[in-house]
């Protein structure tokens, strides 16, 4: 099979696809990837999971001076907190410990994917995976706030401020939290 260049078709050079255009643009990959270790660190430290959820959070362009910050459907539910179980007839526990979320557990039972990702997260036999999965399930997930604590007021008017700083022109900067779009 010929190998295909398609950059060279449209008359664009690889080095030229690895420099941003302007200081601007530059200045814009650079917030993008400090923004994006901010997230890496803040969950690596805050959130207990296997590191997949640290290593799913990228930055994506949306446009030359735009980007959105993406990560595993799982952040969703770490940042956002999973409401316990309602109360179950013939089940035995206090209610609930996590409440006010979006999102809730809503059957007792323990699937076999949440299982297998518990052991893999804690070790153990699976029936300890299942026993986690099922105090988790009746006691809720705690919320971590990844993004109010990431994305401050002091961060946004750091880059509002560099921004302002390397284009003369002063700038409004927020950060939009948009759930609905992320994979």
């Amino acid at each position: 099979m010929a190998e295909l260049d398609f950059l060279d078709s449209l008359g664009i050079s690889q080095q030229e696809l690895s420099q941003p255009e302007t200081a601007y643009e530059k200045l814009i990959l650079d917030i993008a990837n400090k923004v994006t270790e901010d997230f890496k660190e803040y969950i690596s430290a805050n959130v207990m999971n296997t590191g997949a959820l640290m290593q799913s959070v990228v930055y994506m362009p949306t446009g030359a001076f735009s980007f959105e910050i993406q990560a595993d459907q799982y952040y969703l539910f770490q940042d956002q907190g999973v409401n316990a179980l309602p109360n179950v007839p013939g089940y035995n526990y206090k209610r609930p410990t996590v409440s006010g979320s979006a999102y809730s557990f809503r059957t007792p039972y323990v699937s076999a994917n949440m299982a297998k990702a518990i052991q893999q997260w804690k070790g153990g036999s699976m029936s300890q995976a299942y026993a986690t999965a099922s105090s988790i399930k009746h006691h809720g997930l705690q919320p971590k706030h990844i993004t109010e604590n990431v994305m401050t007021d002091d961060v946004l008017n750091k880059i509002a401020s560099d921004l302002a700083t390397v284009t003369g022109l002063i700038f409004n900067v927020s950060f939009t939290k948009n759930t609905s779009t992320w994979q």
